[in-house]
């Protein structure tokens, strides 16, 4: 039984959720992985089914935890905030938020911009694009499938990089080519995952997807990117500041 004794009128219940705290921080109970049942947990500490889910359900709440129903509690992956009050990127974000992130390229081709990417970047549907579709990682979990599109007039040369090392600054590649990221145009939806995104985004058929997409522009106004971002809903999350 772990030595949980009531010390300078700090609650059980606190103690024990410190200790289940500590216990996913340090990696003893790993991310996604299913914890110990109340039963056992309740037995472990020496308290009540009432008291252990009293500090079960503030993990919860936290963020830390989660429930399936019927399955059991499992511990949460790690969460990306985007705060959308300002425009950056993943890597931007999440390196500010001390997250482990990486991608993996999966398209990387020039071809003809479909009607809807013609219009975002105000092109004729069929002129050159260059699409770059990746797949973004926190830590091991893959987060989100990122498909940009740019106009290959702009930014040919980008098609002679490589573009392993360069996918995680084209804004820096843009700047360089005279076309400084000054604002950003996105729309958000909610939507389930299909077959393809599922096995890509490690989810069930039918998980909550957060769709993104957004256009971003110089700072002379001109159209230099568009894309399509697909979010797996249980990791991702959106803060924006509003103001009255």
């Amino acid at each position: 039984m772990d030595d949980l004794t009531k010390l300078d009128g700090v609650p059980l219940y606190v103690k024990i959720r410190q200790s289940l705290r500590e216990n996913i921080l340090n990696g003893s109970y790993k991310r996604g992985e299913k914890i110990p049942s109340e039963e056992e947990l309740s037995a472990q500490y020496g308290v009540s089914r009432m008291t252990l889910r009293h500090s079960i359900n503030d993990l919860i709440d936290e963020g830390l935890l989660y429930r399936r129903q019927g399955v059991g509690t499992f511990v949460a992956h790690h969460h990306l905030a985007r705060d959308h009050s300002r425009l950056t990127n993943f890597f931007e974000n999440s390196r500010m938020d001390g997250l482990q992130v990486s991608e993996k390229v999966l398209d990387f081709r020039q071809i003809p911009a479909k009607y809807q990417v013609a219009k975002a970047l105000n092109l004729k549907e069929g002129d050159p694009v260059i699409c770059i579709k990746t797949l973004r990682f926190i830590e091991t979990e893959p987060v989100t499938v990122h498909e940009a599109y740019i106009p290959m007039a702009l930014f040919s040369d980008l098609l002679n990089m490589d573009i392993e090392s360069q996918s995680q600054d084209l804004w820096g590649f843009y700047e360089r080519c005279g076309y400084k990221v000054k604002r950003g145009v996105q729309r958000l939806e909610a939507r389930q995952a299909d077959e393809d995104l599922a096995d890509m985004l490690s989810m069930q058929v039918g998980a909550p997807i957060l769709y993104k997409e957004r256009t971003l522009f110089s700072e002379d106004g001109t159209p230099i990117e568009f894309l399509y971002c697909f979010n797996r809903g249980d990791m991702y999350s959106i803060t924006v500041s509003l103001l009255r």
